[in-house]
């Protein structure tokens, strides 16, 4: 019953979790097509160094900012609160990666890379107020606004790089990174707009000791979290030839739908799920999970299993005879998508359930296990190990999660297929069908 009664938010998050997608169709067109591969390569680099800051950053602050938005206790000086310490840890990471370029790209054994790193600083710097608008309307549920939000940010986004393609500019990733900087800037100001109620209150001293002890616990998984998705891109940065990483990088491009997909289930399941909790409305948040999971499923297979047979026409149709040694990997990461229905609902669900140690402990499991066997397999086994490494640990990863909630929602496997019927009844209604 939950689940429809909030399809109108899941629609209007699953509306905003497409921008992403549009906007990464339109950067491999305009970028990843006419980038020369060296250069591809170390803006991957650069933008894996850089997601891996934003999202460590956001599960230290964002997400205790968004369940404690959630949950509606003073909600304006909460997030006012948050904004402050997301941007001033922001601007640490910005520092630390102008001061440190030349250690980074020591790491990595590619030196030009430090050039590249530069506008990435000033990129996460510019746009941490976006990040932290954005929060505080996810967690008071305003889906259709922060839509809305994206929308135009993405617009600006890909109308910069629309211009840079047709301009004939220096084709570096350098200047990928400076344009995507200014249009993070501009952003910003649009979000800090929609939302300069929160944004001009007062921070609360209060607030941000809840938010600072939330993430304490909150941050342990997140570090997991981050080296789990970015873990295999990293080290294939640092032990792979750039074509090679290249290559690597067009296939995640692709599998980063699924990523989304997960950020779309976390924004509407979380917030939900910490409600429900606080009511103690138990066997509302069981059946939640069991129809959530089993909703997902169905509509997943069918994508994946297309995509499999497809993969060698979407290759050609986006990048023609370029990079068509990554069909494989790209094939090897959507069967490791089969894992997101229990994985990605298991994990907003137990930080809305406050679980959040029993998933720290998981995830550092999925990190140990993903790493080791990176370091193992991409030596010699190149692109295909680093995805193989990934599914494995991806496995590892759904099983755990489903073995904790299971213990503590109560909820067997049949009870999730058995919802079947229940997510058929639901299409028909929304169709209108009888």
């Amino acid at each position: 019953m939950q689940l429809e009664k909030n399809w109108r938010r899941v629609s209007w998050a699953l509306l905003d979790k497409s921008l992403p997608v549009l906007f990464g169709v339109g950067f491999l067109l305009l970028v990843v097509r006419t980038l020369p591969a060296e250069e591809l390569a170390l803006q991957a680099i650069a933008s894996t160094v850089l997601l891996t800051a934003a999202q460590l950053l956001r599960f230290m602050i964002l997400i205790p900012l968004i369940k404690h938005v959630a949950e509606g206790h003073d909600a304006a000086h909460v997030a006012a609160a948050g904004a402050l310490l997301y941007a001033a840890g922001s601007l640490v990471v910005a520092l630390l990666l102008v001061f440190g370029a030349g250690t980074w790209a020591g790491l990595f054994q590619k030196p030009v890379l430090e050039v590249v790193l530069v506008p990435s600083a000033v990129l996460i710097a510019v746009g941490s107020l976006r990040d932290a608008g954005n929060a505080a309307l996810e967690g008071e549920r305003r889906l259709r606004t922060l839509f809305w939000v994206d929308l135009g940010y993405q617009a600006v986004a890909l109308g910069a790089l629309a211009v840079w393609y047709t301009s004939g500019a220096s084709r570096t990733a350098a200047m990928v990174q400076w344009i995507q900087a200014w249009s993070a800037g501009v952003g910003s100001m649009l979000t800090v707009l929609v939302v300069r109620g929160h944004m001009l209150a007062r921070p609360a001293r209060a607030a941000m000791l809840r938010l600072v002890r939330f993430g304490s616990y909150s941050a342990g998984f997140g570090l997991a979290t981050t080296l789990g998705q970015h873990a295999d891109t990293l080290l294939a940065g640092a032990l792979m030839d750039a074509p090679s990483v290249a290559s690597y990088h067009v296939a995640k491009q692709f599998f980063r739908v699924f990523n989304v997909l997960a950020q779309a289930i976390a924004q509407v399941l979380m917030p939900l799920v910490s409600r429900l909790q606080s009511a103690r409305r138990d066997a509302d948040v069981r059946i939640l999970y069991e129809k959530s999971v089993c909703f997902l499923h169905l509509a997943l297979v069918p994508v994946i299993a297309a995509l499999i047979v497809a993969a060698p026409w979407i290759y050609q149709l986006f990048y023609g005879s370029r990079y068509a040694d990554s069909v494989g990997v790209f094939r090897l990461l959507a069967v490791s998508a089969l894992t997101l229905p229990f994985a990605s609902v298991g994990s907003p669900f137990l930080i809305g359930l406050g679980r959040v140690r029993s998933l720290l402990w998981i995830t550092w499991t999925v990190v140990a296990v993903g790493v080791a066997l990176a370091m193992w397999w991409i030596p010699a086994y190149g692109a295909m190990g680093a995805a193989a490494a990934l599914a494995l640990s991806a496995l590892v990863g759904m099983l755990l999660r489903t073995w904790v909630l299971q213990r503590s929602l109560g909820f067997a496997l049949r009870d999730v297929a058995g919802r079947r019927g229940d997510a058929t009844a639901f299409v028909r209604r929304r169709m209108g069908l009888p």
